[in-house]
C-alpha cells in the first residue's frame, strides 16, 4: 500500500469518524473495497455504486443547470457533523469519491467501484 492510499485511508477515517485497522486496510485494492469497508464500519448495507451514480444516458438529457447540481464541490476539510450522522450508503460513496478526487486530483469519472488504487488511479 502506497503513501497516497494510506493518506486517503487516514482522511477517510477522519471524515467518517471511524477507525480502519491496518489488518482490514491491507485488503483494500480497489475503491470499492474501501467503500465496502467504510459501509461495514458504519453498519450500513451495500448499495452498488451504479445505482447511486446518475446514469450517463439520463444525465445527458438534463439541462446544463441541472447537471451542475450533480457536480457540487465539497469543501475540505470536512469535519464529522453529528447532525449528518448516521450516514447513508449514497452519502458514503459520494463523500469517499470526493476525498479521493481531492487527494489525487483526478476526474470524477475516473473513480469507479472497480478501479484499483495502484494501477487505475496511480497511487504511489
Amino acid at each position: 500500500m502506497g503513501l497516497d492510499t494510506i493518506e486517503i485511508i487516514l482522511r477517510t477515517e477522519e471524515v467518517f469518524g471511524i477507525s480502519l485497522p491496518d489488518s482490514d486496510c491491507a485488503q483494500v485494492r480497489t475503491v470499492g473495497d474501501l467503500y465496502r469497508l467504510v459501509l461495514d464500519k458504519l453498519g450500513l448495507g451495500y448499495i452498488p455504486t451504479k445505482q447511486i451514480e446518475p446514469s450517463t444516458v439520463v444525465f445527458s438529457r438534463f439541462r446544463s443547470s441541472t447537471r451542475r447540481m450533480f457536480h457540487k464541490t465539497i469543501e475540505f476539510p470536512i469535519e464529522p457533523d453529528p447532525a449528518v450522522v448516521p450516514w447513508t450508503a449514497p452519502e458514503v460513496w459520494l463523500t469517499l469519491k470526493a476525498v479521493i478526487q481531492d487527494h489525487l486530483q483526478v476526474q470524477p469519472h475516473e473513480i469507479t467501484e472497480d478501479v484499483t488504487f495502484l494501477e487505475g488511479l496511480g497511487c504511489d
